[in-house]
């Protein structure tokens, strides 16, 4: 047993005790954060992994976890590097629970080794306003910084925007602190909502966290243990086999680009979704001339020449030679976020591009589901769903790629996505949207018809909840698993009927795990997956069955998965298409393909049964 702290903190009565936990099934904030939700109660949990304070690279990934109003259900949320600085309050866990009677900043010192826990009243409203050259989230961020930052001899602030008060889908964000000034690195716990949980649950607007040194285990220090361990497994150290784990987010030669963003849409070439996913109903030699003209010749080329050439690369906060941040000026690039306000709403230019994501990040909502909602919307529009006066839009989209000027254009769409952005946070029609992409869907499909519902694009989960997929064209993305937006589900290229990809999801979900509950960035997992439970086990002189022990955690989870079925004709034509796309390799896709043409809700009602089967046999098969 790994004895460990949590600080817990009662926003009603503003009290704090640390506890210790000497429970075998706590190994990480994924464990902790399950057992708090099962009784049913609010709270947010930030947590850090077994191994951070080690010189074990990707070790310090901060993990939120919490029950979210999104999703409906269990959910965490990973922030790069912010665990760095947590090490120096002296535990593994922040429980926050309760609520606050006023919007306040919570700080968090650790002076000469005594916890000090402090609430600040904040109009967090007023600061997002402007303070210092900026708005929303980096105003807050700032703000909180300037006031309290003296305070500490080392700290990191953590902070909302106005997606937190106005919507489900509030990021928390954070930037590392260099020279007493806050970087322009910011990262995010995206997924989830954890910010509108945050805000709204308990009334904490932002965080600010830290203190004297690091309190470090010096058992996890051990260099020369830790490095043996590596060559048995790999025959390389540590630092060598991390560098070619991590040669995609650093920098791949076979690609001549680098990052999540540089790597992924330079190979994505057919596979690229644009235009709100009309792309899936374009041929194979459409999609590649589309992808060859704005992505190579001119989206990708700007990032080479921008970022990968003069090296504007930076790490989350804590040393790694992954140096995954990739950068031009304020802006952090990658695929995801530069994807759903990029190529997925019409915009093919980095300029545009910027302008889009940095409002996202401005309004502090995560950039995937808002992204996949302002291309919806779009798309509505140019569709002639409703038309842009009804929700006071002043632009229509250009969605036409035959007819399309790739700067002009971008930048036409980038400014209607900051209107669509806007409207859902602040107009007198966000009420419509507020709640999420498919509550609106169904909202508007009353008025305008099931055309309106039918081109959004959202995984479904219980009354309300859902999810924006991940922009990767698989049926993984699509699945009825208990964790969805995050990479819990089979996301390979490779083929598979669906029962098969259902038990391939629940495999993938375990070794997810590792990471998150591991407290560990994923950019890592090639060796995390292999060697994790070694280094465990031997830097804390236990024998932990590991693997057996994320499979509980794993069904554990999946107990109130309350997945629904596919509710929109866009996603039934993405799994079409998708089928399409496979039997020129794999001929069995016939089969499938043949039954959609026949039926498609049909053949999408027995695929989607079909991977839900796969899943509950292989979580059926797991101990617990």
């Amino acid at each position: 047993m790994i004895p460990q702290k949590s600080l817990v903190i009662n926003c009603t009565d503003k009290t704090n005790q640390v506890i210790t936990l000497q429970d075998p099934e706590i190994l990480g904030p994924m464990d902790y954060g399950i057992k708090e939700y099962e009784k049913g109660e609010e709270y947010v949990i930030f947590g850090m992994g077994l191994l951070a304070g080690s010189n074990i690279p990707g070790t310090h990934r901060m993990i939120v976890v919490a029950h979210s109003k999104l999703w409906e259900h269990y959910y965490d949320s990973t922030m790069g590097g912010a665990a760095y600085i947590m090490l120096r309050l002296g535990v593994n866990y922040l429980h926050i629970k309760g609520r606050l009677p006023e919007h306040s900043v919570l700080k968090i010192n650790n002076k000469a080794g005594q916890l000090h826990v402090a609430f600040e009243p904040v109009n967090p409203e007023e600061v997002w306003k402007g303070y210092q050259n900026e708005r929303g989230f980096y105003a807050l961020q700032q703000h909180i910084y300037d006031k309290y930052h003296e305070e500490f001899k080392a700290c990191r602030v953590i902070a909302t925007g106005p997606a937190a008060l106005h919507t489900r889908a509030g990021a928390l964000g954070s930037a590392p602190i260099e020279h007493d000034k806050i970087t322009p690195v910011d990262c995010w716990a995206g997924r989830g909502g954890m910010g509108s949980q945050l805000l709204q649950n308990h009334g904490i607007a932002g965080i600010i966290y830290g203190g004297d040194e690091p309190i470090k285990n010096p058992a996890l220090t051990d260099r020369a243990k830790i490095d043996s361990l590596f060559e048995a497994e790999f025959g390389k150290k540590m630092v060598a086999e991390d560098l070619v784990a991590t040669k995609k987010y650093r920098y791949d030669e076979e690609f001549h680009s680098g990052g999540t963003l540089g790597v992924n849409f330079t190979k994505l070439k057919g596979e690229m979704f644009s235009f709100n996913y009309r792309s899936n109903l374009w041929t194979e030699e459409q999609r590649v001339a589309i992808h060859q003209k704005y992505i190579i010749e001119h989206y990708i080329k700007q990032f080479n020449e921008e970022t990968i050439e003069p090296k504007a690369f930076k790490h989350c906060g804590e040393p790694c030679p992954a140096a995954c941040k990739k950068m031009r000026d304020k802006f952090k690039k990658d695929y995801e976020p530069y994807q759903t306000l990029g190529p997925l709403s019409g915009i093919f230019d980095q300029r545009a591009a910027e302008l889009a994501n940095h409002h996202a990040d401005m309004l502090g909502v995560d950039a995937i589901q808002i992204g996949v909602y302002v291309a919806w919307i779009m798309d509505c529009l140019d569709s002639k769903v409703f038309p842009k006066e009804a929700f006071g839009l002043t632009k229509d989209p250009k969605f036409n790629p035959d007819n399309f000027d790739v700067v002009m254009d971008s930048m036409h769409n980038a400014e209607l996505a900051v209107e669509i952005m806007n409207m859902i946070m602040y107009s007198e029609h966000s009420s419509i949207f507020k709640d999420g992409i498919r509550v609106a869907a169904k909202r508007l499909a009353q008025t305008y018809g099931d055309k309106a519902q039918h081109l959004a694009t959202y995984n479904a989960h219980g009354a309300e909840g859902c999810m924006a997929p991940n922009q990767y064209w698989t049926p993984g993305m699509y699945s009825p698993m208990p964790l969805m937006g995050k990479y819990c589900t089979s996301y390979g290229g490779d083929y598979m009927e669906p029962q098969g990809i259902g038990k391939k999801n629940v495999e993938r979900m375990v070794f997810e795990l590792y990471s998150d509950n591991g407290g560990l960035c994923r950019f890592h997992r090639k060796w995390i997956e292999q060697i994790l439970p070694k280094l465990v086990n031997t830097l804390y002189n236990e024998n932990i069955d590991y693997k057996q022990h994320h499979e509980r955690l794993a069904k554990r989870i999946n107990k109130k998965n309350d997945a629904v079925f596919w509710e929109t004709e866009k996603i039934i034509d993405l799994i079409h298409g998708y089928l399409k796309r496979q039997v020129t390799k794999h001929p069995e896709a016939q089969n499938w393909v043949d039954k959609f043409n026949n039926d498609k809700w049909a053949a999408a009602h027995a695929y989607w049964e079909a991977i839900k089967q796969g899943q509950e046999e292989a979580f059926n098969a797991l101990p617990g």
